[in-house]
C-alpha cells in the first residue's frame, strides 16, 4: 500500500513506520517530516520548537521508530556522495566575481544539476527554501543536540571509505589554493617567502595523504605531518589578511578582493577538515549541530545576489570611498582663511559654469541629430568640469560625494561619547563650507552669464537665445511649469555616480601602478628626459581619477535628454549652476520682460534644484561609505543633540567660521 502525503507531524511519523527502509523513500519521508515542522513564516520559529519538541517526545516514547528514523537517516549517509559537502558547499567556485555572479542568476532560473546520490541534493530537497535556515537557526540549539543524539550519527575516520573521501577533498581543496595564490592578482602582491608558503603547504598535503594511504601508520609522524600543514595554512591566511590590509594603502581589485575571499574560504575549510579527522569518532553534537546549520545556510544561499555583491564589493566600496574622503577633507573648512580660499575658488568655478551655460545656448542654435546635439552637449561640459579641477576652481555640486565618505570615516573611527560633538563640529564645517561654494558658484555664474548674453547683444544686436526657447529657459527651471525637481534627483544619483568613478579610478592609479608603469615605459623614456617622465606620471597620477569621474558626469549630464528621447520616457537632468547661467541667458532673451510670480517660482526652483543636487548626491555617497565602513548607525543616536546645542549655541558656525575653532568641551558643558 501506497504512503499517503501526511497532514501532521503524526502522519509524517506514521509513514515512516510503516516504510520498509529497503526501497527509496528515505530522503521523501524526510522531506514529508521536515515539511510539517516547517513553520508557514519563517518568523514562528516557536512553531517550529514545538514541533521538533513533539517530534524528540514521540522517539522517546517508541523506541520502534526511533530504530527505524536512525536507520533510515545511517541509509542517507551512508549511500550518499559526500564529498561536494567538503570541496564546494559555501565556497565560490568560479573564476571570478562576474563569472561567479552571471553563474548565480543563470542556476536561480535553472538550478544546477547534481548526482542523485549527492548529500547536497538531498539536503537541498528536504531544505528547499530560502528561508529555511531563519528558522532552523532561531530553534534552541539544545533541542537540535538531543534530536542528533537520538539519531547517533557518528563519522569515523578511521574507516577506509571515510578516509579516501577525507583523503580526495583535502587534496582537492588544497590544489584550489595553490592556483588561487597563483593567480596574477594575488602573486604579484606576495612575497617569495609567501608564495614558498602557498606551494609548500599542497606539499604538506600531499605527505599527509601519502602517508594516511599506507597501511602501517605511526601515530607520531602522522601528526607532525598534520600540524605542518596546519601551521602552512595558518601562513597562508596570514599572507591573505596582509594583502587585505595593505589594500588601504596600496588599492585593490573586484577580482582581488573575490580571489582573497575565496582562499579564505578553502583554507577555513580544510582546517575544518583537519579538526573532524582529529576527533575521530568523538565528534560533540553541538559541533554537529553547527554544521548541519552551515550547511543549510550554504545552501540556501547559494545563489543569493545580494550576499556575493555584499561581500565582495565592500572592500572596493571602501577603498573607493577612502579615496573619496581624502579628496573630501580638501572641501571641509577649518580656518576663515580656508573659508575665503573655498568662496574665491568657488567664484572660479562659477565662471566656467556661466561659460557652459553660454556655450549650451549656442550649441542649441545649431541643428544637430538629437544624439550629436547630446554629444556636443556632454563635450561641452566634460570640458567645463575638467577645467574647473584643472585650474583649482570649486563647483558646490562635487562636494557631497567627497565630503560624505569624509564624514563617514569619521564616524568609522570615533565611537565615545566625546566623538559625538567632535562629529557634530565637523558636520558644522561641511555646511558653511558648502554653503560658500553655493554662494561663490552662484554669485558668480548668474551675473557672468547675464553679462555675456548682454555684450553680445550689443556687439552683434542678436540675443544668444531669444522667443520660445528664451522662455523655455526659464520655464525648465520653474517647478510649476516642468519637472525640474524630479530631473535634479537624477542629477543628484549622477553626481554621486561620478564620485565613485573618481575614486575607482584612483584606486586603480594605485593597484594598477599606472605612476611606475609610466616611468618605466620604454617609448617614453627613449625620447624625454627621466625627471619630466617622472612629473609627467606623477601629474597623471593626481588627476586620472579626477578628469574620468568629471568626463564620466560630462557625458550623463548631455546624453540624459537624448536617453530620454529615444526611449520614450520623460528623462532629464538639472544642475543648479547649469540652471542659473541658463536662467540668466533667458532672462536676457526675453527683455527682462517676465512676470513676478514666473521670476519668483523661477529662483525658487533654482534653489531647490541646488537642494536635491545635495541631498540626494550626498545621501548615496554616506549611505556606500558607511556599509563599506561597518559604520553602525545606533551608535550616533546623540548626534542629533549635540547637532542642537551647536545650532542654539553657534548658529553662525553653520555660515561662517569662528575666530577660534570650536572644541568638543564646547558642547560638552550643559550650560553656557
Amino acid at each position: 500500500m501506497g504512503l499517503q502525503y501526511p497532514k501532521t507531524i503524526e502522519e509524517a511519523l506514521h509513514n515512516i513506520r510503516e516504510s520498509d527502509g529497503y526501497n527509496d523513500q528515505s530522503t521523501d519521508l524526510f522531506v514529508d517530516l521536515f515539511s510539517k515542522i516547517r513553520p508557514i513564516f519563517y518568523g514562528d520559529y516557536q512553531k517550529a520548537e514545538k514541533s521538533l519538541w513533539q517530534l524528540i517526545t514521540a522517539l522517546k516514547e517508541d523506541p520502534a521508530l526511533l530504530r527505524k528514523l536512525r536507520y533510515l537517516f545511517a541509509k542517507i549517509i551512508r549511500d550518499s556522495e559526500i564529498l561536494e559537502v567538503f570541496t564546494s558547499s559555501g565556497i565560490e567556485t568560479e573564476s571570478s566575481f562576474f563569472v561567479e555572479l552571471a553563474s548565480r542568476i543563470k542556476h536561480k532560473i535553472l538550478p544546477v544539476h547534481r548526482n542523485e546520490k549527492s548529500l547536497l541534493r538531498i539536503i537541498d530537497t528536504i531544505f528547499y527554501k530560502s528561508t529555511d535556515i531563519r528558522w532552523i537557526e532561531k530553534i534552541d540549539p539544545k533541542l537540535w543536540v538531543e534530536f542528533f543524539s537520538l539519531l547517533k550519527l557518528r563519522l569515523n575516520f578511521s574507516d577506509k571509505q571515510m578516509l579516501e573521501k577525507f583523503n580526495r577533498a583535502l587534496h582537492i581543496i588544497s590544489c584550489k589554493i595553490v592556483s588561487l595564490g597563483m593567480n596574477k592578482e594575488i602573486r604579484e602582491w606576495l612575497t617569495e617567502e609567501e608564495i614558498s608558503i602557498f606551494i609548500n603547504q599542497n606539499r604538506y598535503s600531499q605527505n599527509l595523504i601519502n602517508f594516511a594511504e599506507h597501511s602501517q601508520v605511526v601515530e607520531e609522524k602522522y601528526n607532525i605531518i598534520k600540524s605542518e600543514l596546519r601551521r602552512s595554512l595558518k601562513d597562508c591566511d596570514e599572507a591573505v589578511v596582509r594583502l587585505k590590509t595593505e589594500s588601504v594603502q596600496v588599492g585593490t581589485s573586484l577580482q582581488q578582493t573575490y580571489l582573497l575571499k575565496q582562499i579564505r574560504q578553502l583554507i577555513a575549510r580544510m582546517l575544518i577538515i583537519l579538526d573532524l579527522a582529529d576527533r575521530g569518532e568523538a565528534v560533540d553534537l553541538l559541533f554537529m549541530v553547527q554544521s548541519f546549520q552551515g550547511i543549510v545556510r550554504n545552501e540556501n544561499t547559494k545563489n543569493s545576489l545580494t550576499g556575493l555583491i555584499r561581500s565582495d564589493i565592500q572592500v572596493l566600496a571602501y577603498r573607493i570611498a577612502d579615496h573619496e574622503h581624502d579628496t573630501g577633507e580638501h572641501y571641509i573648512t577649518t580656518t576663515r582663511k580656508e573659508y575665503f580660499i573655498m568662496l574665491k575658488s568657488a567664484m572660479g568655478g562659477g565662471v566656467f559654469a556661466a561659460l557652459m551655460a553660454v556655450i549650451k545656448g549656442f550649441l542649441h542654435k545649431i541643428v544637430m541629430a538629437p544624439f550629436w546635439q547630446g554629444f556636443c552637449y556632454s563635450l561641452n561640459y566634460s570640458l567645463g568640469f575638467v577645467g574647473i579641477h584643472l585650474t583649482g576652481s570649486t563647483l558646490a555640486t562635487k562636494q557631497p560625494a567627497m565630503t560624505a565618505s569624509a564624514i563617514a570615516s569619521a564616524m568609522d573611527s570615533n565611537k565615545e561619547k566625546k566623538s559625538m560633538s567632535h562629529l557634530a563640529i565637523l558636520l558644522s564645517k561641511v555646511w558653511r563650507s558648502q554653503t560658500a561654494s553655493f554662494v561663490g558658484n552662484l554669485s558668480i555664474t548668474f551675473p557672468v552669464a547675464l553679462l555675456i548674453s548682454f555684450l553680445y547683444y550689443l556687439i552683434f544686436g542678436l540675443n544668444i537665445v531669444e522667443g520660445k526657447h528664451a522662455q523655455e529657459l526659464l520655464d525648465w527651471q520653474n517647478p510649476l511649469k516642468s519637472n525640474c525637481l524630479s530631473y535634479a534627483f537624477n542629477t543628484g544619483v549622477f553626481l554621486f555616480l561620478s564620485g565613485l568613478v573618481t575614486g575607482y579610478f584612483d584606486n586603480r592609479v594605485i593597484h594598477g601602478k599606472i605612476i611606475q608603469r609610466i616611468e618605466e615605459h620604454a617609448f617614453l623614456n627613449r625620447f624625454f628626459r627621466k625627471e619630466n617622465i617622472h612629473k609627467f606620471a606623477a601629474y597623471i597620477g593626481k588627476n586620472l581619477g579626477p578628469v574620468a569621474g568629471n568626463v564620466f558626469l560630462g557625458f550623463c549630464l548631455g546624453m540624459a535628454a537624448f536617453f530620454g528621447y529615444i526611449f520614450g520616457i520623460d528623462f532629464d537632468i538639472r544642475h543648479i549652476t547649469i540652471s542659473t547661467g541658463q536662467f540668466a541667458i533667458g532672462l536676457q532673451g526675453l527683455g527682462y520682460h517676465v512676470g513676478s510670480l514666473d521670476l519668483i517660482m523661477t529662483i525658487v526652483g533654482v534653489l531647490l534644484i541646488g537642494f536635491l543636487n545635495f541631498l540626494v548626491s550626498f545621501s548615496l555617497a554616506f549611505i556606500t561609505a558607511s556599509i563599506s565602513r561597518g559604520v553602525k548607525f545606533s551608535q550616533y543616536k546623540n548626534l542629533f543633540t549635540y547637532l542642537r546645542r551647536l545650532l542654539f549655541r553657534y548658529p553662525m558656525d553653520f555660515i561662517y567660521p569662528p575666530k577660534v575653532e570650536r572644541q568638543p568641551d564646547d558642547l560638552l558643558k550643559k550650560h553656557f
